[in-house]
């Protein structure tokens, strides 16, 4: 660390700017559709994947023990619910390097970057992909005009605390410039 890394400390917070982000993940995680913890459910699954659900699970990209569980595909995508929820077919063990490193990217491509040249990929590929086929509900698909407008209801909500967020930013720095007047800090 050097000296200079402190000077993004030395700056006021801005709750909208530093939070908005999470809370539209919040809102769109929301939306998203849990599946029921089922026992056989998930051991079929894992077996679909090759991977003995009685042992310590393996990261899907690259065969270091699973630590975490990566959604295959984002729930948030744009700031906005995916339509993929968490469902026993958008989970796959992961570990926590990949899971970071994979971010919101498709899994196919960080799959084939993490294994550049190895002749399993296909096989992991299609395993992957009848995992998802067979546990996976694209929720967007069922959506009709009644759950539209209560979607629309709930992003008015969530615009409304945007809004309530930058009041907040707004009334932390008429408190912060006071304090600064009576400090004298610039």
């Amino acid at each position: 660390m050097k000296k200079q890394d402190i000077k993004r400390h030395l700056q006021d917070y801005s709750i909208h700017g530093k939070r908005k982000t999470t809370i539209a993940h919040a809102f769109a995680s929301a939306l998203s559709v849990a599946d029921a913890y089922d026992v056989e459910k998930i051991d079929i699954a894992l077996r679909t994947l090759g991977q003995d659900p009685d042992k310590d699970l393996l990261c899907i990209y690259c065969d270091r023990p699973a630590e975490t569980w990566d959604h295959i595909m984002a729930i948030v995508k744009d700031g906005k619910f995916s339509g993929y929820g968490h469902q026993v077919g958008n989970l796959i063990p992961c570990c926590k390097d990949c899971n970071s490193k994979k971010g919101n990217r498709d899994w196919k491509e960080f799959l084939i970057s993490k294994r550049p040249n190895e002749r399993t990929n296909p096989d992991i590929i299609n395993k992957i992909e009848s995992y998802i086929k067979n546990n996976t509900t694209q929720f967007k698909e069922l959506i009709d005009e009644e759950i539209n407008a209560d979607i629309e209801k709930f992003e008015q909500i969530q615009n409304m605390v945007f809004d309530l967020m930058k009041l907040g930013d707004d009334q932390a720095k008429i408190i912060r410039d006071k304090l600064r007047a009576k400090t004298k800090c610039a």
